[in-house]
Order: structure tokens, then sequence, then C-alpha cells
């Protein structure tokens, strides 16, 4: 219901952004219960010979607490995608922190020969 309401929000133009955007969060979220289950599997193997008097609340918050953590990491990665200055316009050459100059390199002068120096004849 929220998804839908912020694709209903959004214009147009910014709908490919917002879906791209809430798919990631999906697909990290899931991840990061993936990460989690393993991680509690990990842990449960490596305590197998303990006697665990935990509650099932306590293991369903371990394994939990990896989704939005997953989900901030999918998000970041689209985020890093989508605002990728690597590639594109070429009217966006601002100097300064951001920007992006270009810088044309200029060829080095001609060596000159190596000078050796004689000793002076007697």
């Amino acid at each position: 219901m929220l998804f839908k309401m912020i694709l209903d929000g959004s214009g147009e133009e910014e709908r490919p952004i917002v879906r791209g955007l809430l798919k990631h969060l999906i697909i990290g979220f899931g991840c990061g219960l993936l990460v989690g289950a393993v991680g509690l599997f990990l842990v449960l193997q490596a305590l197998g010979n303990m006697r665990l008097d935990m509650p099932i609340i306590f293991v369903a918050a371990m394994m939990l607490q990896f989704g939005p953590v997953g989900g901030l990491v999918g998000v970041g990665i689209y985020l890093s995608r989508i605002t990728d200055r690597s590639r594109g316009d070429e009217d966006d050459n601002d100097e300064g922190p951001g920007g992006r100059k270009v810088h044309v390199e200029t060829p080095a002068a001609p060596r000159a020969a190596p000078v050796t120096l004689r000793p002076a004849r007697a």
C-alpha cells in the first residue's frame, strides 16, 4: 500500500526512478534477511553443544535486524548507479567541488642532450 502511494505520487518522468528504487529496496531487504538467516544458522551450529533457552522472539530479532540494513545497502547501490558522473553530458564542466573540469594535457618540451663535464687538461 505504501509503495503504491509512492508510485502514484510520482510524476511520469520520475516513475522509472521510483520503481527502480523500490525494487532495490525490496531486493536488498530480502538479501539482508538471507544473510541474517545464514548468520543465525552459523551461530546456532557453533553453539550446538550449549543449551540455549532463548525465546523465539530473540531468534527472530537476530535474523530480522539484517533486513533494514540490507534494504539501505540496496538503495545505496541504486543511488550510486543513477548519480554516476563518469559518463554523460559535456555541458557540466564546472570547476570546484563536484564539477568535471576537462584537463587538457600539453606536450612537454623536448629534452636537451645531457651535458657531460670532462676534466680540464693540464
